[in-house]
């Protein structure tokens, strides 16, 4: 039997505390293919490979501790809407210079038959870019295909 959308949603609350258990749950949520998008929209939207994705996810994880090499804070909050869940996060953390950085991420996962089967990331341009400056900040560069 599948899970529902509220089942899935409280995996995903017991996770929220720990950024690499939280991936991983999503990456095992995945189905094999994701309609990603972006809001504003993004070079890479369309389908793509659950195990790309969850790749992907994983990779973005490392780069932010990479960046925040004192760790960082992560507050979540979890919502379903109908056949989908949404996730609002607010990571904080202080640079290896000791300047502080701050982002929210606001993502909106649709389920389908048990699966993650949909990404939509909507964040302002300005949300975007800080998000992406965090990521390249530790070493991310994205890519289509995932690790051998």
């Amino acid at each position: 039997m599948t899970e529902t959308v509220n089942e899935i949603a409280e995996r995903m609350r017991t996770a929220a505390d720990d950024p690499v258990r939280s991936v991983a749950l999503l990456g095992s949520l995945f189905a094999s293919s994701v309609d990603l998008h972006h809001d504003p929209p993004g070079p890479n939207d369309g389908p793509i490979p659950g195990a790309v994705l969850a790749e992907t996810s994983r990779r973005e994880v490392e780069a932010v501790g990479r960046l925040l090499p004192d760790g960082f804070a992560r507050t979540s909050h979890i919502a379903v809407e109908g056949e989908a869940i949404r996730v609002r996060n607010r990571l904080s953390g202080t640079l290896a210079d000791g300047s502080p950085i701050e982002v929210e991420t606001n993502t909106l996962f649709s389920v389908a038959e048990g699966a993650i089967v949909g990404l939509r990331a909507e964040m302002d341009a300005t949300t975007t870019e800080r998000w992406r400056e965090i990521l390249s900040g530790g070493g991310f560069a994205p890519r289509t295909e995932p690790d051998p």
